[in-house]
């Protein structure tokens, strides 16, 4: 968000921080840094910034404390305009920033015992940054550079004293560089906006079934065969790796076996599970598919040990990840050869099979000096304790992992190919709870308990079962049995026995919010969940209930969530954020992980006690504005390009191109054009979670035919911030209004409505032009009558005028459709416009 957004955004805004004593804590402070430092007291008074701005060097000298320094400068001229010609002191009593390390690091090369602490002092005209090892000064210079402000006086840093240092070691963002392929420039891209994040490790999915993107010379159809020319040549890969320790950030790859080996099955065939003499086309779908490696054919081994000769001589590490994810077993389960040597060896299963393959792997790594990590899957009870699991499958997985002894990293609540709420991932803390709910039935309480099926576009359906206890006082408090996974605490919103529930919680994958009326024993027809921005119908059934006769409360179908001890909680080493790129590429990697990748990297750098939701999405908000122009990213950049792309030169086709009381300017026809659909994407938002890829899945008869390589990335829903900030703030106001009941609240919300329909009626006619984006007319038509919808409402609050049931139950009924997924996107206005709906039928007379 910018920070030049019309009034009416920051009016929204304003509320959300308002908001927050009646949703959360109070905003922790003024100051817009993030991740915030674990210790921070502001002083009176300020550090002029002028062109006589000056870097000391003290204490140990090294070539990256020097790249630092130059860093430093060089983003402070950006922020500022500011030309410093003699940016470099000959003496600390000249500087205006004396940055003071005090001893090299410990180890060339950076580990997980890493020192990234560091103390920043601004008083007396200068700003000290001290570190003991030079990654805390890496780290330092980017609170500083947040620090910078600007007012008509000059641009200055507030005096302050902060200490900090990261909560967590481990804070990766692992890319996937394999399903599409990134360019390098957008690599280092983004290793400076993860070093501003204070994120430290770049896990590096370099292969996967659509193809291998890394040179290895001792088998070249490895990335010949399957990469289309696409892939990162040996020096530029140690490029990446030397740029990468620069900025203090490790680089870790991912060689994934046994499965996701399409690509490997394709080059060499051989090694695969499947009938000999066996071929596998050229992967381009998205998916699970069979090819499996071979654990019982040695020249696997020898494939492996070659390859990890060339990947170790890369990447100086000390870990290297193994993938083990989502194995289909088929190959091996109809592999009469292999079930006998799961007999013979008396192993456990395929599973079992799996262990003795990665145990062979691990001894193949050690030998070279390196450690093992990887997915969920790998975790058996034969897996060496020295491997480290990363939990794509949630708290379950990593807290019970730890409670046998390894460590790991949740990757669960991270996923960023995924859009979700910013909200959602900022609450997803990578220590498992516990159980956060009292389940237990007390003594003049009673409760109900629905079984209830949500069905998915692409996949069978989810199950599970929701509890809902009343207390003797009228207090309501409610849980989950969520398809197997354990019990999880459902947040009330709002319920009314035998009439209605509204509650949330956050599963492993997804914000859900269960939206539920009921009718007898049933859910009633209309009852839904939201899967972050996106209704599924629900349907369901009462299973037990205090009214009915010898019930209880069912016993939790996925077991209660681990509870660990200090020593189990030290296993648990962070979190590492997840790109997925089946629908995503050079262009729109960005968007959809900037800026919401600061949140998450302040989950795993600052004080867990940090919990302000309305706080965060101020910051953010800053820190996005601060993002562009201190780091470079162009996340902004790109979609303005990719929405002018839609415009293909249109221009007004009347006389809208004249600024209004201004008859002789006119407007180009495509700046017009992009600034309208500007407009409307403030307004919308992608379809979340896994939405638009279950959208592409059903796009073709037979299902899946677009779901591949060659699927388009050029909609106006490409072009989509994840989350709207300005649908955000006008959530906040309807909050504020319900609160507060001021009738400017009520103008704000019209404004943005209006804006929202004009820019849809001005958007309607670019979208039917370019057949890039003709299925997104009805989006259009929907937010229109969206806003007429929210305008008669605003009316109705304004004058204080109820609803017949008939208005309210019509207009429910309207905005239920246009809520419906629109070309891969969301109208996000429904959801302030069926809140003002809820204000407006309160209003009404009881019966």
């Amino acid at each position: 968000m910018k920070k030049t957004i019309l009034p009416v955004m920051m009016m929204g805004m304003c509320a959300a921080s308002a908001m927050a004593g009646v949703t959360g804590n109070a905003p922790n402070t003024d100051l817009n840094l993030m991740p915030y430092p674990q210790s921070v007291e502001l002083h009176q008074g300020r550090i002029a910034i002028t062109s006589d701005f000056k870097v000391y060097i003290q204490g140990y000298q090294s070539e990256r404390i020097t790249f630092t320094a130059q860093r430093l400068i060089d983003r402070l001229a950006r922020q500022t305009g500011l030309p410093l010609l003699s940016p470099f002191a000959s003496q600390a009593s000249e500087a205006t920033v004396i940055i003071e390390v005090k001893e090299a690091a410990k180890t060339p090369v950076q580990s997980l015992d890493t020192d990234e602490s560091y103390t920043l002092t601004a008083e007396n005209g200068r700003i000290v940054l001290s570190s003991a090892r030079p990654y805390g000064a890496i780290r330092g210079i980017e609170t500083l550079l947040q620090l910078v402000e600007t007012d008509r006086d000059g641009y200055f840093v507030p005096q302050v004293t902060i200490s900090d240092a990261p909560r967590f070691p481990w804070r990766g963002v692992s890319y996937d560089t394999s399903r599409h392929f990134i360019p390098v420039a957008v690599i280092k891209r983004q290793l400076d906006a993860m070093a501003s994040a204070k994120l430290n490790i770049f896990h590096w999915h370099l292969w996967d079934d659509q193809a291998i993107r890394i040179q290895l010379d001792s088998y070249p159809k490895l990335w010949q065969m399957t990469a289309d020319g696409h892939y990162y040549s040996k020096d530029q890969i140690r490029d990446v790796v030397a740029y990468a320790r620069q900025l203090g950030i490790r680089v870790i790859p991912e060689i994934s076996l046994p499965g996701h080996a399409s690509a490997v099955a394709h080059a060499y065939p051989s090694l695969m599970s499947g009938e000999e003499g066996q071929t596998y086309p050229h992967q381009r779908h998205w998916g699970v598919f069979e090819p499996l490696m071979d654990p019982t054919n040695p020249a696997l081994y020898t494939f492996l040990g070659k390859v990890f000769d060339e990947v170790v001589a890369l990447f100086p590490d000390e870990y290297v990840h193994i993938g083990g994810d989502e194995p289909d077993y088929s190959q091996w389960t109809n592999n009469a050869g292999i079930q006998d040597f799961i007999r013979s060896h008396q192993l456990d299963g395929n599973q079992g099979l799996q262990s003795y393959l990665n145990t062979k792997v691990e001894t193949l790594l050690a030998e070279r000096g390196k450690k093992v990590m990887g997915w969920d899957e790998i975790w058996h009870k034969d897996l060496p304790k020295s491997v480290v699991i990363q939990s794509w499958r949630g708290h379950d997985s990593i807290g019970r992992a730890a409670q046998e002894g390894y460590q790991g990293i949740l990757s669960t609540g991270y996923y960023l190919d995924q859009p979700q709420p910013t909200s959602y991932h900022y609450r997803n803390d990578p220590m498992p709870p516990g159980i956060q709910v009292d389940d237990t039935l007390h003594p003049g309480e009673t409760f109900v308990t629905y079984e209830w099926v949500k069905p998915r576009t692409k996949g069978g359906p989810r199950k599970g079962l929701l509890t809902i206890i009343e207390g003797k006082d009228g207090t309501v408090r409610a849980f989950t049995d969520y398809n197997g996974k354990s019990r999880a605490k459902v947040e009330v919103l709002d319920y009314v026995p035998s009439t209605r529930f509204r509650g949330h919680f956050d599963n492993f994958m997804s914000y859900t919010e269960f939206n539920l009326r009921f009718a007898d024993t049933q859910l009633a027809e209309g009852s839904y969940q939201l899967i972050g921005n996106v209704r599924w119908p629900t349907t369901g059934t009462l299973v037990a209930g205090t009214a009915i006769k010898g019930s209880e409360i069912p016993a939790p179908t996925g077991g209660y969530p681990a509870e660990l001890n200090a020593r189990e909680q030290q296993r648990i080493l962070g979190g590492e954020l997840t790109v997925w790129a089946e629908n995503l590429d050079g262009m729109t990697v960005e968007n959809r992980i900037w800026p919401r990748s600061y949140a998450i990297a302040e989950r795993l750098w600052s004080d867990a006690a940090l919990t302000d939701e309305a706080s965060m999405y101020r910051r953010m908000a800053v820190v996005d504005d601060w993002a562009e122009l201190s780091v470079g990213l162009q996340h902004h950049v790109n979609a303005r390009l990719m929405l002018q792309r839609l415009a293909n030169g249109q221009g007004p086709s009347k006389a809208d191109g004249q600024v209004q009381g201004t008859a002789t300017m006119q407007i180009p026809g495509t700046l017009q054009a992009v600034t309208t659909l500007q407009t409307l994407a403030r307004y919308t938002e992608p379809a979340q979670y896994y939405a638009r890829n279950w959208e592409k899945w059903i796009q073709t008869t037979p299902s899946g035919q677009l779901y591949n390589q060659h699927e388009r990335l050029n909609r106006f829903v490409d072009a989509l911030p994840v989350e709207s900030l300005t649908v955000y703030g006008m959530n906040a106001l309807v909050q504020h209004y319900q609160a507060e009941r001021q009738p400017e609240t009520l103008v704000a919300l019209r404004a943005h409505f209006e804006l929202a329909a004009q820019a849809a009626e001005q958007a309607k006619t670019i979208f039917a032009e370019n057949t890039a984006s003709v299925a997104t007319v009805p989006l259009a038509d929907a937010t229109t009558d969206v806003a007429e919808i929210a305008g008669h409402l605003i009316t109705a609050l304004e004058q204080g005028q109820a609803l017949s049931q008939a208005d309210s139950d019509a207009y429910r009924q309207r905005l239920s459709q246009a809520a419906a997924i629109y070309d891969e996107a969301i109208v996000a206005t429904v959801k302030p416009a069926e809140s003002l709906l809820v204000l407006v039928e309160q209003m009404q007379p009881s019966t």
